[in-house]
């Protein structure tokens, strides 16, 4: 049993998302997370990976994807590609490392997870 003095620590909560499906996933998972969890008090990042060299098309998300996001509370924050882009995808989730608040812990999710 937790002690009744422990204190709460506060956490982030990340996910990686992109133009298409992964953008609409991640407006999904902020949704489930604002309406289960609205005393969550840490901060919903989605981090997006910026157009370049490695990218065929740009992979930023669609204004509109962005604007519904932002309204829950989500903030964007861009990386750049330096090794994996388009070519293996799922490395978004090792760069976009680089992007994350320096000392703030945090916890990552795929975008196609709900909470409940």
């Amino acid at each position: 049993m937790a002690s009744k003095s422990a204190k709460k620590q506060t956490f982030n909560v990340v996910v990686v998302a992109q133009n298409g499906r992964l953008g609409y996933e991640a407006l999904l998972f902020a949704a489930s997370l604002r309406h289960h969890s609205p005393d969550f008090a840490g901060k919903l990042l989605i981090a997006e990976p910026q157009a370049g060299p490695l990218w065929p098309n740009d992979p930023r998300l669609k204004p509109d994807v962005r604007e519904a996001l932002e309204a829950l509370g989500a903030q964007i924050i861009p990386f750049h590609s330096k090794h994996f882009g388009a070519a293996y995808p799922y490395g978004n989730k090792i760069e976009m490392l680089s992007a994350l608040p320096k000392g703030e812990p945090f916890v990552f999710f795929d975008t196609d997870t709900l909470i409940t």
